[in-house]
């Protein structure tokens, strides 16, 4: 295979590195190992593009999936400036790929996957800094995928997966506490969302080492630090409230042999790009 380095890609390349990616997916929702760098070693020999060339495309291939509302890959970071071929190619393909869907559909809503082994495991939840999200902007002609399950919204909506969240962070503040010797505020650590109902916009009441109060919002999910969380208005108006005593925790990698979460102090108004993606209607007044 001649190399093409420096050429625009051609269809049937940015095909076969869609085929690449998406026969990967398909392993890794059905539970089954593989190796990306002996595929992409493959792929390498059938169009003849680099290894970082072939990298950065699935990259871009995850970037198009999450605005398709998606799950990814675990480990190819989304990266932006898909080209419109491959945005098409990638759309086309994941529209067309109903078994697929079925297999996203199974991982997000399967309950006996449910990681609630870990919430004894604080030592699991690996601090981390939060990503640097590079997603381009929808184009005003792909923003209308209606056509597309949003499976990130229907993993956000399972209560089995938040509370098992919500129970680590729970175990991780205890422990983080105990850990520098203030047992009496570790012991005052409360699983706000259960003793006293879930809609005061955070779950979780623990402490800074001075004693302050710290309100934590915990988002969790399965897949990769990269995809977007999703929060009401009450907590966006609680987080506004608090002020820096607010703290969003986004747990991502949830059930894997290594958690990691990243935190978000203060107003979510101004530590995180809001998009309104749901609004609350009833009949307008007749004039």
């Amino acid at each position: 295979m001649p190399e093409t380095r420096g050429t625009d890609w051609t269809d049937a390349e940015v095909r076969a590195a869609v085929d690449s990616y998406f026969d990967m997916l398909r392993k890794e929702l059905r539970g089954e190992s593989f190796n990306k760098a002996a595929e992409n070693r493959r792929l390498q020999g059938v169009i003849g593009r680099t290894r970082t060339a072939i990298e950065f495309k699935h990259q871009n291939i995850s970037a198009v999936l999450i605005e398709a509302k998606a799950i990814p890959i675990d480990g190819y970071k989304p990266m932006r400036n898909a080209q419109g071929k491959l945005r098409s190619i990638v759309l086309e393909r994941y529209n067309e790929d109903e078994p697929l869907r079925r297999l996203m559909l199974e991982s997000v809503e399967d309950s006996a996957r449910t990681p609630t082994r870990l919430v004894a495991r604080p030592d699991l939840l690996i601090p981390s800094d939060p990503p640097s999200i590079d997603l381009a902007a929808l184009r005003p002609h792909e923003k209308h995928l209606g056509r597309f399950v949003d499976y990130q919204r229907l993993e956000a909506q399972r209560r089995d997966l938040g509370l098992a969240g919500e129970l680590a962070v729970m175990a991780y503040e205890r422990t983080s506490l105990e850990a520098m010797g203030l047992s009496k505020l570790a012991n005052r650590v409360e699983h706000i969302a259960q003793t006293r109902g879930d809609g005061l916009g955070y779950d979780v009441l623990s402490f800074e080492p001075n004693g302050k109060e710290k309100f934590i919002e915990v988002k969790t999910t399965k897949s990769i630090k990269q995809l977007p969380f999703f929060v009401t208005r009450n907590e966006v108006e609680f987080s506004t409230e608090a002020g820096n005593h607010f703290h969003l925790y986004r747990l991502f990698h949830f059930g894997k042999p290594k958690n990691g979460f990243y935190s978000l102090r203060g107003p979510l108004t101004q530590v995180a790009r809001l998009d309104p993606v749901v609004f609350e209607g009833r009949p307008a007044e007749v004039q």
